[in-house]
Parts: C-alpha cells; sequence; structure tokens
C-alpha cells in the first residue's frame, strides 16, 4: 500500500533531527574592529607593557658583563697555524695571563663563564659514546659496549672513563686576581646533587686513558673520574660552567 512504503522509507532514513546545532543556526557573535576599539586596546596594552620594558632595560643596563676571548692570543704566533701541536707538544707553555679593566664598580656575588663555540654535542654517535654504568661503581669497569671508538686499548683493556665525550673533555683553568691580591673562587655547587650522589660514584679513577697519540692533557689517576664526568654533563645540558666570586 502507499502508506506503508512511505513509512518504510522514513524509518530508513539516516537525515539527522532537525536542530539548530546540526544546521549551524546557533547564535554567535562576530568582533567588528572599529578604530575606537583598536586604538584602545593598544593604549591599554602600552600602558601595562611599556613599564615593565623600562623596568627590564634599567636591569639590563646596571648589568656589568666582560668578555676576553682568549683562545687567539694566548696561543704563541709559531703554532697559530698548527695548534693541535701545540697542545700535544709538551715543551710548550700552555699558560697565559691576561689583564682586563672592569669599566664599573661590580656588585658580589659575581658569576663567571666559559664559553665554547662549533663544539657539536647532538650528534647521535657522539651522545651515546658514553657509559653511565662504568662511572657509577669501580664493579662495572668492563661496561663499555657503548664506547665505541674509544671503549678499549689495543691490549684490550677498557678505558676509564670510555667514550668520545671524555675525549673532548674541556679542562681549561682559571685564576683571578685584583692588584696582585688573589681572589677566592667557590667552585662549589656546580654540579646537580643527582649527578655526585647518585649517577656517578667516588671509586671510579681514570685507567687507560691517555694511551696513543690523542688528546692533550693525561688526567690524574687519584682524582676520581666522575667528578670529570660531571663537568661534562653540565657542559651538555648548559653548554657553559659556573664560577662565582664572593
Amino acid at each position: 500500500m502507499p502508506g506503508s512504503d512511505s513509512t518504510a522509507h522514513k524509518s530508513k532514513s539516516r537525515r539527522p533531527k532537525y536542530s539548530q546545532f546540526s544546521q549551524q543556526e546557533l547564535p554567535a557573535f562576530k568582533l567588528i574592529l572599529t578604530p575606537g576599539y583598536v586604538i584602545s586596546t593598544f593604549i591599554v596594552v602600552g600602558l601595562i607593557f611599556v613599564p615593565i620594558g623600562l623596568i627590564s632595560l634599567f636591569a639590563s643596563e646596571t648589568v656589568v658583563e666582560i668578555v676576553d676571548r682568549y683562545d687567539n692570543e694566548c696561543i704563541p704566533k709559531d703554532f697559530r697555524d698548527n695548534r693541535v701541536e701545540f697542545i700535544k707538544n709538551k715543551q710548550t707553555n700552555k699558560s697565559c695571563t691576561r689583564t682586563f679593566t672592569v669599566p664599573k664598580q661590580m656588585k658580589s656575588p659575581i658569576f663567571i663563564y666559559y664559553q665554547l663555540e662549533n663544539f657539536y654535542q647532538n650528534h647521535r654517535r657522539y651522545v651515546k659514546s658514553r657509559s653511565d654504568k662504568q662511572l657509577q661503581s669501580k664493579k662495572n669497569a668492563a661496561h663499555i659496549r657503548e664506547c665505541k671508538p674509544m671503549g678499549e686499548t689495543d691490549n684490550k683493556d677498557p678505558i676509564i672513563p670510555c667514550g668520545l665525550i671524555a675525549w673532548s673533555l674541556f679542562n681549561d683553568t682559571y685564576g683571578f686576581s685584583v692588584k696582585g691580591k688573589d681572589l677566592k673562587v667557590n667552585k662549589r655547587d656546580i654540579a646537580w646533587g643527582s649527578d655526585k650522589n647518585y649517577k656517578f660514584g667516588a671509586d671510579v679513577f681514570p685507567k687507560n686513558f691517555q694511551v696513543g697519540d690523542v688528546g692533550g692533557k693525561s688526567l690524574n689517576s687519584s682524582i676520581p673520574a666522575a667528578w670529570g664526568s660531571i663537568i661534562l654533563v653540565l657542559e651538555q645540558k648548559l653548554n657553559s660552567n659556573t664560577r662565582k666570586i664572593n
């Protein structure tokens, strides 16, 4: 019958029920950006942020910063074309004295940083070339699987600390003086407590490290290798090390 066909057609229909939401007929508000509204907004934003900017500018102007680059001036002219030879040569004097003038009064504490350029630490092979397990305890000296190609010597003895990261340790040391009087530099609390207490062990000492014709200065076998690794971790995370003069 015609009536039954129309009823069956309606029951199979997938048409949604009519509503303002399904038909996108809900009332909406559209802001009209009139010149007066835009100008008022900029004035309010300026009144808020201009004083903040002036305070920040004044604070930055009071900071006394001195930058001294010494990598070129501290190398003798005969070795400036071959700096690797200067580093490897044990007969060369690698100490250097730099004199600079502080233009303004510097209030304590004074923070001292070193900055490294062209020192890329995000290469996958470089980042993986370190054994954290080896640095936790002397019992794990043979854990060098992650340290290729600097994992063991030609005699198959494990290198402590192993890996490429340990071979790129930045080991310059600094001292400061004013009018011939040495300044005391506070080197404490430059490493995170978790690194000192949990990640690195105090019973791990350098061994078989300076074997071959790579690197500059040898590591002191009486100082735990973990301290050098802590500095390396700081370099990876901060790209700088901090010293404070009280």
